[in-house]
């Protein structure tokens, strides 16, 4: 029997992202077949992980992060354009992901950045695969904005946290999109620190945008993971955040 094949499109979300490769891990036990993946921010970064071959070598490296190695990677530089250059993590990147062209990929790859100047999505189909990577991931005052071809580029979450419209379809797939940003219980807080207050902000605009997308371009199939489950920044939690994506992908296929 044929596996069915997927259109696989994976949210943005800092280290809540880390669930992606727990749903892929559990799509590909399933049976299923990823023909094509297009991604925003960490779901960039995951998708070329997976498009590459080298999602288990990239779990293990990202399963040995600690807080230490999080202050390594912030290699900070404090100036006008942000907080972290983001060269320290691309450099360890490129060491497991190999440095190759998009379309060199085996299956269509698609990574969403924002046009901050002109206010506009930049779709990566083609190119150069870091530099694709490097735009998705630059969240605007916490990474330097990545500079390509006179534009300046940051994270691709700021438009489109959840790139549906953007996926490349492949005859007799299904779209599954896995949304680790989603609304959950709200959980009462007596007082809203700045970061708090500010964290809160950005998850209601991200699930605003993300409830209009899937609105516009419904998948077949929605993993969704509570924000409230992960923070952004706690890559150090990264096995436990693998389970829940795990845990997540498992609930909804097993009821289909």
């Amino acid at each position: 029997m044929d596996k069915q094949k997927v259109a696989l499109v994976l949210s943005m979300g800092g280290a809540r992202g880390i669930a992606h490769i727990g749903v892929i891990e559990e799509l590909l036990a399933h049976g299923y077949e990823i023909t094509s993946i297009a991604g925003t921010s960490m779901g960039a970064i995951v998708g070329a992980m997976y498009a590459t071959g080298k999602l288990e070598e990239c779990k293990q490296w990202i399963c040995g992060w600690d807080r230490k190695k999080m202050f390594y990677f912030a290699d900070v530089k404090l100036n006008r354009e942000g907080m972290v250059k983001g060269n320290r993590f691309m450099q360890e990147l490129r060491q497991i992901v190999p440095d190759v062209s998009i379309e060199s990929l085996p299956l269509p790859y698609t990574a969403l950045a924002t046009d901050i100047i002109n206010e506009c999505e930049v779709v990566f189909e083609s190119g150069n695969l870091f530099d694709a990577i490097r735009a998705s991931i630059s969240i605007p005052m916490v990474f330097h904005p990545f500079k390509k071809d006179g534009r300046t580029l940051v994270d691709g979450g700021l438009l489109n946290p959840l790139p549906l419209r953007h996926i490349r379809r492949t005859e007799g797939d299904i779209v599954i999109a896995v949304d680790v940003n989603a609304a959950g219980e709200a959980r009462p807080i007596p007082h809203l620190s700045p970061y708090q207050l500010l964290t809160a902000s950005s998850r209601m605009m991200m699930q605003e945008i993300t409830r209009n997308e899937l609105r516009n371009f419904p998948p077949d199939i929605l993993i969704s993971i509570p924000a409230s489950r992960f923070e952004m920044m706690e890559f150090y939690r990264a096995k436990d955040i693998m389970e829940g994506g795990r845990e997540a992908a498992r609930k909804v296929l097993e009821n289909r």
